[in-house]
């Protein structure tokens, strides 16, 4: 909680190593990902392949970035079986992973 009282979001950053062997299960992680927008306390959903045109993407093909209401609602989403769902479909093609979540203003 901030000093004037309010409740900072997250904003969720995931980095993603995803398969191009298997485009047909990165399409389906990909869009998995996305349809979890309309979960309660998500205020975004972004997700896609990396189109940065500077040569630092330590090999990450992909992206999500959620933006929460509040930690609480982040949480809440890492336990939701959609979200577990989603995860289990991104396994199939995941070859690494980076999370990292800070408070957006």
């Amino acid at each position: 909680m901030r000093e004037n009282g309010a409740v900072p979001p997250i904003v969720h950053t995931v980095l993603l190593d995803l398969d191009p062997a298997v485009p047909e299960q990165v399409t389906a992680a990909v869009e998995g990902l996305r349809a979890l927008v309309d979960l309660p306390g998500v205020r975004s959903m972004t997700v896609g392949p990396n189109v940065s045109p500077e040569p630092l993407s330590d090999g990450f093909t992909h992206a999500a970035v959620a933006v929460f209401e509040s930690a609480a609602a982040r949480d809440d989403y890492l336990v939701a079986p959609r979200h577990q769902d989603a995860v289990a479909v991104l396994q199939r093609c995941l070859r690494r992973v980076l999370v990292i979540d800070v408070e957006g203003s």
